[in-house]
């Protein structure tokens, strides 16, 4: 008994001896102090609480006993404890950091529910970033690529299952206009709570319009107050160089931004080349690809700022300003095949092409909403192109019994100012689903060109390969103005009825004008009054009237939230008219359209439903098929206009069926469409005398149709972080074009299947596996029956390693393999491979140092491929491209909060 008591005592002596002070950490799983915590310590001889600061530390003092047991709990968080025996000689010790998840506990009265990846509401999908690890310093584009459904390619373009990316807002304004590419590149991941992949369909009633996809940022509340901002800069092999800046002031919904670079490498900020932004089409079936996907050599210097506010309690302003120069220099050669019946055409093409472009692009929106609940919306565009080029070709003809050897040389300075302008104004009204809307849109696209064109050629007997008398040369001067103007006004009424039913009448009128002005200098013939020798038969002036007014009626009946039907009827009358003021002759042409439509979704539950859908859509020609003045721009290949040329009528009906299975994180989609077009516009070609000479005019013509079916199928495999993504489709047109005054039917049939396997192990390891396979068949009838089976075979492996927070490498391979085109340098089987190594530094990571490799084997510079097979027309060319080449670049990002008043 005295011996327990005196260890008893020996123990407490020993405590009180040691009295000992203890401090930690408390963060969630993305890394974030945790505010609030409450931390309980009990000892052998002590029992206390505290609760962290707002930098989630706490500290206990004075705390007696070496058996320590501390528990963490917070509402909304799963408790953590820790338990430690203190045998430390230090008076002041620090505890490891802790974690603490999400909860998903249901408590009386409240539900604590943990963070959900992927929240699925109709027309929209959220991706909730916290549920998610990124890498720390990640641009929006790097947390895109670990998403489900997400693919991003080499040039910036973002998919979402299969589909494009149009448009980028954040916390629901523009960013940059909405220029995807800025707002992926600028923006941190880090910043970013959830963002909103939003079914966006372009209209003021009733949903009848075509859906784009549309993604919303939704900021963090502390990022929404802050300054940040980034530098880079590098230098590299091949005189290769990167700078880029950007300045950002985020305060509570008003934002000012400021960015800019300069590089050769086609690492851009902004989009560019057209109003929407974009220099060509992109395909899903590049991403894996790891080839740069520009052609030509390019240098490109861009500024951009961007400006929102909010004006009072109801308006909020949006404006942005870009400015992109581009030098491009581009070479490459080409073949094409043009069959007529009795003779066929091969010509051979080695160009170089160079081009400076200028583009200034100012985009505005302001939305207001009064106080009686009305709403007002003006946006706009100013954009401001101009464009220097020169066109260099050696050019080899030939048919059966002549060949031509010639030169082509173009040189352009073009001017284009366009601008647009859309007014929405809605009328609010207290009775539910009743609706006002009225719409305007103006635009006007003016060109100004000024183009040297210089061709020579020579003709040859093939028979005993000496020159004959038919040499060719010309030298002219064209001068262009055109004024393309129009404008659209909109008017929508929706009107319940009954409980269960809306119904929406409609009207609008449209009228397009066009103006255009050519004047052909020939500059070989002497003129002794020294003035300018026009051409008069190449002369144009041309005006050209389009209207429209269209009236519609719109039933919609939604019993219940399965099932919704949309029946509608329109009458559109037409007129085209086209004057030639010179000659005092008019072609007219009028009709009207009976445009029946029809929707019906029915959703099984909230993961699947099922729509079917036709529309009817008038198209009206294009301009350079309608002006009736021969363009020998190209001697070699002559257009003709036909003003007589009636407007195309297509009908098109299409099912779509849709699946999500939250629990397991999948996704099905799958789409069948038909298309059929009345009066379809399409070429008209003939060879003149049957020799090297081509001449294409226009005509209307029937028995166009088209279908096309796809599908997507996203699904996690096995264990969390592996990802498969599935997508693919296959589409059928019957092309129709008449050679020689003969109807000619083309069947091309597409086929394409992509996959891609996402995998991440823990924060260690992550790659990616790419597959795609392409087909091109075409099948001609006349003059003979001819088919090309062309294909493409794509294998891509991307890998990052993170080694510690500060040292990571990674890789990116892949290997085509082309076969079954009709000229031999399209068939070859290229490898790209890319690696870098990067180091981060100071404070907070805040500098990162990247050494990269480019296109290792030196094989991107030959992967311009282009082919088209339509017509008589078999056309393929390869295009050089960017190169081998090894750079060192540095990145400097820094963040600050502004002081708290």
């Amino acid at each position: 008994m005295l011996t327990i008591f005196g260890l008893l005592a020996a123990d407490s002596a020993l405590a009180q001896a040691t009295n000992k002070s203890f401090y930690g950490n408390v963060v969630d799983s993305t890394g974030a102090p945790l505010k609030s915590v409450s931390v309980r310590l009990n000892t052998n001889l002590d029992t206390v609480t505290q609760v962290t600061d707002e930098k989630g530390w706490y500290k206990f003092k004075n705390i007696k006993g070496n058996n320590l047991y501390i528990t963490y709990s917070m509402l909304g968080y799963q408790m953590a404890s820790k338990s430690l025996f203190s045998i430390e000689a230090s008076r002041e010790i620090e505890l490891p950091t802790i974690e603490l998840i999400p909860s998903s506990f249901l408590i009386k009265d409240i539900n604590i529910v943990k963070v959900i990846p992927i929240v699925f509401k109709k027309d929209t999908t959220q991706f909730n970033f916290n549920a998610y690890k990124f890498r720390k310093g990640a641009l929006l584009e790097e947390a895109l690529k670990g998403l489900p459904g997400f693919q991003v390619g080499r040039d910036g373009s973002v998919y979402f299952n299969g589909k494009p990316i149009n448009r980028i807002e954040v916390d629901s304004k523009p960013f940059f206009g909405g220029d995807v590419l800025t707002a992926t590149r600028n923006l941190p991941a880090d910043f970013v709570q959830n963002i909103q992949i939003i079914d966006d369909i372009q209209q003021s009633g009733l949903k009848d319009g075509d859906a784009e996809k549309v993604i919303n940022i939704t900021l963090k509340e502390d990022r929404k107050k802050i300054y940040f901002g980034q530098l880079t800069f590098g230098g590299g092999t091949n005189e290769r160089y990167i700078g880029s800046f950007g300045i950002n002031k985020f305060n509570n919904g008003e934002e000012v931004s400021l960015i800019g670079s300069i590089n050769n490498t086609n690492t851009n900020l902004f989009s560019f080349g057209s109003l929407t932004g974009g220099e060509r089409d992109r395909s899903l079936l590049e991403i894996g690809d790891y080839s740069d996907p520009t052609d030509g050599l390019n240098n490109v210097n861009s500024l951009g700022i961007n400006v929102s506010r909010k004006i009072g309690d109801n308006t909020n302003l949006n404006a942005s300003y870009s400015f992109v120069r581009q030098e491009n220099s581009t070479e490459g050669f080409s073949e094409l095949t043009s069959t007529y019946i009795g003779n066929t055409i091969r010509r051979k093409e080695d160009y170089s092409i160079n081009t400076i472009d200028l583009n200034h692009r100012i985009k505005f929106d302001m939305e207001t909403r009064f106080e009686n609940k009305d709403a007002l919306k003006v946006g706009g565009n100013l954009l401001f192109n101009k464009q220097i080029a020169t066109n260099t070709k050696d050019t080899e003809l030939r048919n059966y019994d002549s060949k031509n050897l010639g030169t082509y040389q173009d040189s352009t300075t073009q001017e284009n100012p366009n601008g647009e302008l859309e007014i929405l104004y809605s009328k609010h009204f207290d009775k539910k689903g009743r609706k006002l809307i009225g719409n305007l849109h103006m635009s006007s696209n003016n060109n100004k060109r000024n183009e040297v064109v210089r061709e020579y050629y020579k003709g040859y007997d093939l028979s005993d390969n000496t020159p004959i008398n038919t040499e060719f040369s010309q030298d002219q001067f064209i001068d262009v103005k055109n004024i393309n103007n129009s404008s659209k006004v909109e008017v929508k009424f929706v009107e319940p009825f009954f409980e269960k039913s809306l119904l929406e009448f409609s009207y609008s009128f449209d009228i397009t004008q066009i103006d255009a002005m050519r004047l052909v200098e020939d500059r070989l013939t002497n003129n002794p009054s020294k003035l300018p020798n026009y051409v008069d038969s190449l002369t144009v002036d041309y005006n050209y009237f389009f209207r429209s007014n269209r009236t519609s009626l719109l039933y919609q009946f939604t019993p219940n939230n399965k099932f919704k039907l949309n029946v509608g009827f329109a009458v559109q009358p037409l007129l085209l008219r086209g004057k030639l003021p010179r000659e005092a002759v008019e072609y007219k042409y009028e009709n009207v359209n009976l445009i029946p439509s029809a929707n019906i979704i029915y959703r099984f539950s909230n993961e699947m439903d099922w729509q079917i859908d036709y529309k009817g859509k008038n198209n009206q020609p294009d301009f350079h098929q309608i002006i009736p003045v021969i363009d020998n721009t190209n001697s070699r290949n002559i257009i003709v206009g036909n003003p007589e040329l009636k407007a195309e009528f297509s009908h098109r009906i299409s099912t779509t069926f849709r699946k999500t299975m939250p629990s397991t994180g999948q996704y099905l989609e799958s789409n069948i469409a038909y298309n059929i077009a009345l009066n379809k516009i399409v070429s008209d070609k003939r060879s003149i005398n049957n020799s090297t000479i081509q001449e294409t005019t226009f005509k209307n013509t029937g028995g166009y149709y088209d279908m096309r079916w796809y599908y997507i199928f996203n699904t996690p495999l096995f264990a969390e972080g592996l990802q498969l993504d599935l997508t693919g489709n296959t589409d059928y047109y019957n092309n129709l074009s008449f050679i020689d005054d003969r109807r000619r039917t083309t069947k091309q049939l597409f086929f394409n299947q992509a996959l891609q396997i996402r995998y991440q192990w823990s924060d260690y390891v992550e790659s990616v596996v790419n597959a795609n396979y392409m087909l091109n068949n075409a099948q001609y009838d006349i003059p003979y029956r001819t088919e090309i089976n062309a294909n493409s075979f794509l294998v891509g492996l991307g890998a990052k390693g993170y080694f510690n927070d500060h040292i990571s490498l990674g890789m990116e391979m892949s290997q085509r393999f082309n076969d079954g085109y009709t000229s031999t340098f399209m068939n070859i089987n290229p490898t790209i491979m890319n690696a870098f190594a990067e180091f981060t530094f100071l404070p907070n990571n805040m500098a990162l140092l990247r050494v990269q490799g480019f296109d290792l084997f030196d094989q991107n510079k030959s992967m311009g491929f282009t082919s088209e097979y339509i017509g008589n027309d078999v056309y393929e060319a390869r295009n050089n491209r960017l190169g081998r080449y090894f750079m060192l670049s540095l990145n400097i990002r820094l963040q600050k909060y502004p002081r708290k008043k």
